[in-house]
């Protein structure tokens, strides 16, 4: 049922408006047009900004029985009002602004007041709360009128600074509120702009957002150093950071100055080095964050233990006993409860007594079995604590030996003790043998000497690399590796995007080694149409690699890929029939950029032939035009004897000689200057030609060519 503009307009001049006590407005039963289980919206808010401004849009009421009015638009007012009536801040006697309307019309009324309104737009919302601040009001005073907190206004206010551009988009419905307020979390427009504009269409998730706004930032509650550190010394020290309004957490901040944040827990480190030294220890390196790499080549020793006093020994006796007792009650309250099924009685009420008695029996039960369970939980801590008081580094050991001090993934200052420096292994072996051997031979050797004296007087050993084994460390870890095959395999994609004839070869191949390599393959059918299965691998290639997205690879893979999808029906169905309609080298180029898709070739060791290696060869790859090595790249993730050696490859003994006495950042600077534009590549990226492979006859093509680059030529 529709009313015209006239006839509301004649209800309205009809209708006197006038002022009617609180206490006189009850809610009408048969003139609302809104029905009670419809939503209803925050009445504090609705609440306070009638306690600040009044009732600015006057209730529609009929005249009814006793001098009462009845309200049939108007019910949130209504019960707004009435909580500001029984909190005291308005009298039961407050003045309402009312519009009187005759019965036979208030149901009308009432309908084209819910008709018509139209909702404000959030973002119309964050623009005034913006002007109100800027003309004068507080926080706290916008926060006190609308009844919201004052940190809603200020997530209200930073919504209203987002760039104009993501603003509009979010009234057009382009973006959602959860990805806006991420966005608004950073001030730079630009910076909101390119996060947005970069965000693949299939991924446009807060989530994934958020950790490109954040990339090389460090969040306060969960990163452990800044958790050892603390947010207060941080910015006590002059530390950059920035909040997130938006957070579930106000005091969640990121840091960033990540350089700051180590030299601060160095420092916080700092004392307890010096007690450590102070204990006997050769040495003692502080490392804020622990890396493995770095202590590869050294060994450990395991924290002997010594025999216990008789009366240690009754004691850790005793607490055995007493645990094993505990175990064995609790065991044999499990078996009683495998036991309690028997006849539940005659009739209906025995069978309930009965029931009612197992429950009781069952819940002493477990009362019983979690009694025992925690006593025998602490005695075993306490055995545990016991155990380890018994355990102490020798002197003799201490005095070859050093740690490690860092901050543990908990957030605390953790210890690694024991490590043995290559250099000091013939004199820490020396050591334990003399040290088994005098015991033994004054007869006091307790079992664990008579151990660390059998065999090669090493046992105390948990970890001692030998000389041979310490060389065949691997030049690269398994994460640069991931990184480096990463570059590669984009790098064959993207080359692969202009060379149809080795897709179509490589398709080829990978389908007669599916189905012809075995007969029994091809006899299978499954409910597709084609029994090929695909799976490309561009989040792969992201998770080994986090810099790929910056690659020229990725970049041009990324951008057919675009320029596909917009090419492409959007009806899944309709995409055969399109094909169908497609000159054959459309079909073909599609193809290609489909195969080169799923080009695999990740690998975490340097050891072997590369899966992809004779694809690789096929397509001429000269990675020197997809990467270059970097200080990001490369030098940083290896260590600095590598970056020397590789220096002295490529420039000399001359170039690469001074870099052995700088620090490893100092080393890594300069030696990206000497290696810019020299093409140096690890083997792992390199080619090897292969003499037996037959020509492709492809044609060679440009890097720079534009061509390259261009959207697909679709009819």
């Amino acid at each position: 049922m529709k009313f015209s503009k006239a006839e509301v307009d004649a209800i309205i001049e009809a209708s006197p408006r006038t002022f009617v006590p609180f206490n006189k407005l009850v809610l009408s039963e048969d003139h609302q047009a809104r029905s009670a289980t419809a939503p209803v919206m925050s009445l504090p808010e609705l609440a306070a900004s009638i306690k600040d401004s009044g009732v600015l849009q006057n209730l529609v009421v009929v005249q009814a029985a006793r001098g009462r009015y009845e309200v049939c638009a108007g019910g949130r007012r209504l019960a707004a009002l009435t909580l500001l009536v029984q909190q005291g801040d308005i009298a039961d006697n407050y003045p309402v602004p009312v519009l009187v309307v005759p019965a036979d019309k208030a149901l009308i009324a009432s309908l084209a007041e819910n008709c018509f309104h139209v909702p404000m737009h959030p973002a119309d919302e964050f623009a005034a709360f913006a002007r109100l601040l800027a003309h004068g009001k507080s926080v706290e005073d916008v926060a006190a009128a609308f009844g919201v907190t004052p940190l809603i206004v200020k997530r209200r206010m930073k919504l209203a600074t987002v760039s104009p551009q993501l603003m509009a988009l979010y009234r057009e419905g382009g973006i959602g509120l959860d990805c806006l307020t991420v966005l608004a979390s950073v001030d730079d427009h630009q910076r909101q702009d390119q996060a947005w504009a970069g965000l693949p269409s299939w991924n446009q998730r807060p989530e994934h957002l958020r950790q490109l706004l954040t990339r090389g930032e460090i969040e306060s509650d969960t990163d452990p150093l800044a958790r050892f550190v603390t947010l207060k010394a941080y910015e006590n020290a002059g530390g950059p950071l920035r909040r997130d309004l938006f957070s579930d957490d106000d005091r969640k901040a990121y840091l960033l100055d990540p350089a700051l944040l180590e030299r601060l827990a160095a420092d916080k480190l700092g004392k307890r080095a010096k007690q450590l030294l102070s204990e006997g220890w050769k040495w003692v390196d502080i490392r804020p964050r622990f890396a493995y790499d770095e202590y590869v080549k050294h060994g450990e020793l395991r924290k002997p233990r010594r025999a216990p006093t008789p009366e240690e020994a009754e004691a850790l006796k005793a607490l055995g006993s007493r645990i094993a007792a505990l175990h064995e009650q609790m065991d044999a309250l499990v078996d009683r409860d495998g036991d309690g099924d028997g006849d539940a009685g005659e009739g209906v009420t025995g069978a309930s007594e009965a029931n009612d008695a197992a429950d009781e029996d069952d819940a002493s039960r477990d009362r019983a079995f979690l009694a025992l369970e925690s006593e025998a939980d602490g005695l075993e801590e306490e055995r545990k604590a016991r155990l380890e008081a018994l355990t102490e580094w020798p002197v003799a050991w201490m005095a070859l030996a050093g740690c490690v001090l860092h901050v543990g993934a908990d957030g605390r200052a953790a210890i690694k003790a024991g490590l043995i420096r290559p250099e000091d292994r013939a004199d820490l072996a020396q050591a334990i043998t003399k040290a088994a051997e005098q015991k033994s031979a004054g007869g006091g050797s307790s079992e664990g000497d008579a151990e660390a004296a059998r065999g090669s007087g090493l046992p105390a050993l948990q970890s001692l690399p030998s000389a041979a084994g310490a060389t065949a460390r691997p030049v690269h870890s398994e994460k640069l590796m991931r990184r480096l095959t990463a570059h590669r395999v984009a790098a064959i994609q993207a080359e692969l995007l202009d060379r149809p004839e080795v897709a179509l070869a490589a398709l080829t191949t990978h389908l007669t080694l599916k189905l012809l390599a075995d007969p029994l393959h091809g006899a299978y059918r499954l409910p597709n149409l084609l029994a090929i299965s695909a799976t490309g691998n561009q989040h792969e290639l992201r998770g080994a690699a986090e810099d790929i997205e910056a690659s020229p690879a990725a970049q041009r893979i990324e951008a057919d890929r675009i320029a596909w999808i917009e090419h492409l029906p959007k009806e899944p169905e309709a995409v055969f029939d399109w094909m169908l309609g497609q000159p054959p080298q459309t079909v073909q180029r599609l193809l290609t950029f489909l195969v080169a898709s799923t080009v695999n070739g990740i690998n975490g060791t340097d050891a072997g032939r590369p899966v992809n290696d004779g694809l690789a060869r096929a397509l001429g790859l000269d990675m020197t035009r997809w990467w270059s090595a970097t200080g990001e790249a490369y030098l940083q993730h290896v260590s600095k004897t590598r970056v020397v050696e590789v220096v002295h490859t490529v420039a000399g003994a001359k170039a690469a000689g001074p870099l052995a006495a700088l620090k490893k950042d100092a080393a890594v600077a300069q030696a990206e200057q000497l290696l810019a534009g020299r093409g140096w590549l690890p083997d792992c990226l390199r080619v090897q030609p292969d003499a037996e492979s037959p020509a492709t006859g492809g044609e060679a093509v440009d890097a720079n060519d534009p061509a390259r680059t261009e959207a697909p030529d679709c009819a």
